[in-house]
């Protein structure tokens, strides 16, 4: 299977009819837009080795969701499980890579819940309204962001670039669905702040098939968060962030103390506060940027009202990164300490870790661009190093055709939990030490103008030491580490384009072939995922239609049975009333497929929302 991944991405390559390409490239022209992601600093995206997904805020309007975890599903390398609805459990699978072995950063700070036994972003409770751009860099980059970066999604928030805006909007559906959202925001020579306010609630479905009482697993989620920046200069500035999230989820299934059984009355409440302070240094030639930042997660399971499972969490981060023009190349560099917190009723632990980085971003006559960065981190359990090197060669063909080659070749690693380390204390059983990862990336981009944009990219990742739950350690069970090696090779391919200036279009493709430690086929993440959007403006682009379709293959359930395939269409609507109004109306799973995403667990019939947009 990995030869006929590979093989696959050759032929396509190679099939692909170009003109003969011309001799120079022209500095000028640009694959796409400008990435900040790839080396944590902004970059042409044509100078870019890797491989970065990127969604902007037109994007993810067009799209229309509620939730960022529908919008990310829609790119290329990326998969998502969810069990039962809206914030219930879900995880994000980058690569075939699970949520914790992928960074989210929500401007700037990671937003992992330290809390879980292992630590990653609890996507499902996180609302699309305020957010105007993801960057999703795909394969390991321990090198650049350190511990659980198999992969990088970066979300960044709304920032107002004029003197006023204010904006309400409110929308309702079915199982009892109530979104309302307001944002105020404004800037000026100096000053800049945005505050933005999320209610968002549904009485849900009934979210496990074992549940036969057909009772609702509801979802309340109350989101809020403000910034305050202040330029001293043109090369000077500051900004604080504060970030606000409580959430409480009904689901199946908890233990019952009075029992000693289990019950449907089951209630989750979910509090994340995070705070972040950062100063920005910018010349001509060079750039220094620190950022301070701590987060507190507060969980709590209540089964009949009464807690049965009470966690807190925190990471304390501090953060430097420099670069300066430097011998004809640029160099970046940087460090970050970080604590991971984890405590109970019974346990608490904390993880401190230092990291050390720099990378060298160069080119040849400007027309052959490489980086290469090395890292060394300082754990409690044991030290790693990681290293990333990168090749892009970009050349201008006849007319406004624009190619790409591109290579990568990165390692990672994932640091064990805190919840990790304090069961094997208690176990009296050996610390675990960091897994660690490795991969490589063969692409090629094709742009012709805004009439067609083609990314293809073959990639082979593996994850060695994973560490997992081993029963027969200790008296009740602790964390060991797999012996052999986990895989997972694939081919990704990414098409849009636009004809005319009223319809655009996109579709990619993921195919995967992951096997675990014993040569079998990884549960829980499709091998298959398709995505074909469509957006087609009218009436002198006042009503916009869009949808989008997904179909889904090849995937076992967490006892290795195979799930049905399934496929589902999301349309939406938008009409600018005014110029101040704008009425949007979505139907999500329009022909009412009975599908599965976790086994055990339903999903979503079809249902319609229908919403109003006021911008002051």
């Amino acid at each position: 299977m990995k030869r006929t991944l590979l093989a696959a991405a050759v032929i396509a390559a190679a099939s692909l009819s170009l003109p003969s390409v011309a001799q120079e490239t022209d500095p000028n022209a640009e694959l796409e837009q400008i990435v900040v992601t790839a080396s944590r600093v902004e970059m042409p995206k044509r100078e870019s080795g890797v491989s970065v997904s990127v969604l902007t805020g037109a994007d993810i309007e067009r799209l229309g969701y509620s939730s960022l975890l529908d919008v990310v599903r829609t790119l290329p390398g990326v998969s998502v499980k969810n069990s039962g609805g809206a914030g219930k459990v879900s995880s994000v699978y980058l690569r075939g890579e699970s949520n914790y072995r992928t960074l989210v950063l929500l401007d700037g700070v990671n937003i992992a819940d330290p809390s879980a036994p292992q630590v990653g972003a609890q996507f499902q409770h996180l609302q699309a309204s305020d957010i105007e751009r993801i960057e999703v860099l795909r394969g390991p980059q321990g090198m650049m962001y350190g511990a659980g970066a198999g992969g990088v999604i970066n979300i960044i928030s709304k920032k107002s670039d004029e003197p006023l805006r204010a904006q309400l909007s409110a929308e309702t559906g079915r199982y009892g669905t109530r979104k309302a959202s307001a944002s105020l925001g404004g800037s000026s020579d100096r000053w800049n702040y945005d505050v933005n306010l999320s209610d968002f609630s549904s009485d849900g479905f009934n979210a496990q098939e074992a549940d036969t009482s057909g009772e609702r697993d509801g979802y309340d989620n109350l989101s809020g968060s403000a910034r305050l920046g202040y330029a001293f200069s043109e090369q000077f500035s500051v900004e604080g962030q504060l970030r606000r999230t409580d959430a409480e989820t009904g689901f199946d299934g908890c233990y019952d103390p009075a029992t000693f059984g289990s019950t449907d009355d089951c209630l989750d409440e979910y509090t994340q506060t995070s705070a972040s302070l950062s100063g920005n240094y910018r010349t001509a030639s060079a750039g220094h940027e620190v950022a301070v930042s701590q987060q507190e997660i507060e969980r709590d399971s209540l089964s009949l009202e009464q807690s049965t499972y009470a966690v807190d969490g925190a990471i304390d981060e501090l953060n430097y990164v420099g670069h300066s023009a430097l011998a004809g190349g640029r160099l970046l560099w940087g460090g970050e300490y970080e604590q991971q917190e984890f405590a109970s009723a019974s346990d608490d632990e904390d993880i401190d870790s230092l990291g050390l980085f720099a990378e060298w971003r160069a080119d040849i006559a400007d027309k052959l661009f490489y980086t290469l960065g090395y890292r060394r981190d300082s754990l409690e359990t044991e030290d790693h190093n990681s290293w990333r090197a990168t090749v892009a060669y970009p050349v201008l063909l006849d007319g406004e055709q624009e190619l790409k080659y591109r290579a990568s070749y990165g390692t990672g690693y994932r640091a064990p939990s805190p919840y990790e380390v304090s069961l094997n204390l208690s176990e009296e059983v050996p610390a675990v030490g960091p897994e660690t990862s490795r991969g490589y990336e063969l692409g090629l981009d094709y742009r012709l103008a805004e009439l067609l944009k083609l990314e293809l990219v073959y990639f082979d990742q593996q994850i060695t030491d994973a560490i997992f739950y081993d029963y027969s350690l200790g008296d009740y069970g602790a964390y060991g580490q797999d012996d052999g090696d986990s895989e997972s090779q694939g081919v990704e391919l990414a098409l849009s384009g636009a004809l005319g200036e009223s319809f655009d279009w996109y579709l990619n493709s993921t195919w995967l072939d992951t096997t675990d430690t014993q040569g079998g086929q990884r549960q829980q993440v499709p091998q298959e995922v398709y995505n074909l959007g469509l957006s087609y403006s009218l009436l002198d682009d006042r009503l916009t239609l869009n949808g989008n379709w997904q179909q889904v293959q090849d995937r076992l359930d967490a006892s290795g049975a195979m799930l049905d395939a399934y496929d589902k269409l999301d349309l939406n609507a938008a009409y600018r009333l005014t110029d101040k109004v704008r009425l949007t109306l979505r139907g999500e799973n329009v022909l009412d497929k009975d599908y599965r995403e976790v086994a055990g667990y339903h999903t979503a019939g079809a249902a319609v929302y229908a919403g109003v947009q006021l911008t002051l």
